[in-house]
């Protein structure tokens, strides 16, 4: 009698999945990816390129401001404008940017403004969609082959 009930609650108990390892390196296309959306960005916003906002490296050196805060940077940001000709505020400044040079901009020009970027992103995030999916087969033999040379754990294309 003990013995059934027992099977029985051991029937109604269901199987637990085994669990596949979840990949914890990096993804070659999603960097890529990542670094175009933010280059459309940083470009509309603060007039650079990804690298040059976060480090404040341009190709004349390290000369935070030195622009008259056209172009911003983290550095900048953390530092709080200091050091530098700046001509007006960072918000000022990102509006500028984003109206295209105009001084006050209005909403319909800030708007316009950002027309661009957002269909930018916007056409980056589905060629990237389709690119994934049309070359899946290549990019699976790839990361075999980088599994094979002991590199599977770290990158994945």
């Amino acid at each position: 009698m003990i013995a059934g009930v027992i099977q029985m609650a051991r029937s109604k108990k269901k199987k637990s999945n085994s669990r596949r390892r979840q990949f914890k390196g990096v993804n070659v296309l999603n960097v890529t990816e990542g670094y175009l959306q933010t280059g459309v960005w940083t470009e509309k916003l603060f007039q650079t390129n990804p690298f040059e906002f976060v480090t404040g490296i341009t190709e004349q050196g390290y000369n935070p401001g030195s622009d008259g805060g056209q172009r911003i940077r983290v550095p900048e940001l953390l530092t709080g404008f200091r050091g530098g000709s700046y001509a007006d505020s960072p918000t000022q400044a990102v509006k500028r940017n984003i109206a295209g040079g105009k001084d006050d901009p209005t909403i319909g020009e800030l708007a316009m403004g950002f027309a661009m970027p957002v269909l930018q992103s916007t056409l980056i995030g589905v060629g990237f969609k389709v690119a994934k999916k049309a070359t899946a087969s290549p990019r699976r033999m790839l990361n075999r082959q980088l599994r094979n040379f002991g590199l599977g754990d770290i990158i994945r294309v």
